[in-house]
This record gives structure tokens, C-alpha cells and sequence, in this order.
């Protein structure tokens, strides 16, 4: 995927994040948190996953065979096994999808329980609207 385009849709998603969360109902304040969420998701990923190119799962065979060398390597941007006597191999850092994976199941949790509260706010006063609430409560 072009990166600029990603740079765009990441983009678009904040802003209409944004504007459903200075929005004056309820629901749409949860599906701005929501949308903002996966834009963030978006850029974590997209700074993180496209430095290299090959999966960082190295089987106990590999290593006895190629006498790999665990060590990183910042300049060169390595942060996986190096091959002796070879150019060293540019891997897909795996930190990144492990961070996200855990932020949308967070976020998920998140968003079930504040849609739990809005339901019960609708119950108990009938409405989902910021400034009625406001009112409400006095």
C-alpha cells in the first residue's frame, strides 16, 4: 500500500474521530472513541511493521545449520537474529503486532463497558443527549 495514502486514511480516521467526539450525543461520543482508536492502531502499525520483510520465526534447525547470532543490530535497523559470514536479514519486528493486538482488545472492553453505561443512562432518563443530561442532574 502507497504510504501516502495510508498517511491519508490515518488522517481522515483522527479527524472524524474527532469530530464525533465533541459531538453532543452519547452514542456518537463511543463511536468517535472507537474510530480514534483504530486510527491510532493504524499509525502504530504503520510505523512499525514495514521495516523489514521476512517473519521472525527461526526453527531450532536454522539455527544449528546457519550459526545464528542473536544480537540487534539499531543501525542498521536489526532488531532480529544476524547470519554469520551473510548480509544480515531484515525482519519484521514482532513487538509492534503484539502491541496492538493487546490495545484492541483493550479498547474493545473499553467500548463494551462505556455502551453499558450509556444503555443504562437511556433507561433511567430517556435520553442520550449531553445538555438534557446537564440539565437533569441540575
Amino acid at each position: 500500500m502507497n504510504n501516502t495514502l495510508l498517511s491519508l486514511t490515518i488522517s481522515i480516521l483522527f479527524g472524524i474521530g474527532t469530530f464525533l467526539i465533541l459531538r453532543r450525543d452519547i452514542v456518537k461520543v463511543i463511536i468517535g472513541l472507537s474510530i480514534l482508536s483504530h486510527a491510532v492502531n493504524l499509525l502504530i502499525v504503520s510505523v512499525g511493521a514495514f521495516s523489514g520483510k521476512d517473519v521472525p520465526i527461526i526453527t531450532h534447525d536454522e539455527v544449528a545449520s546457519t550459526n545464528t547470532i542473536f544480537i540487534d543490530s539499531l543501525i542498521n535497523g536489526i532488531f532480529a537474529p544476524m547470519l554469520n559470514g551473510t548480509n544480515p536479514t531484515q525482519y519484521v519486528d514482532p513487538l509492534v503486532q503484539a502491541l496492538v493486538l493487546t490495545a484492541i482488545v483493550i479498547s474493545l472492553a473499553t467500548t463494551a463497558m462505556i455502551i453499558i453505561l450509556a444503555y443504562r443512562i437511556h433507561e433511567e432518563y430517556g435520553t442520550t443527549d449531553i445538555h438534557k443530561l446537564k440539565r437533569l442532574w441540575g
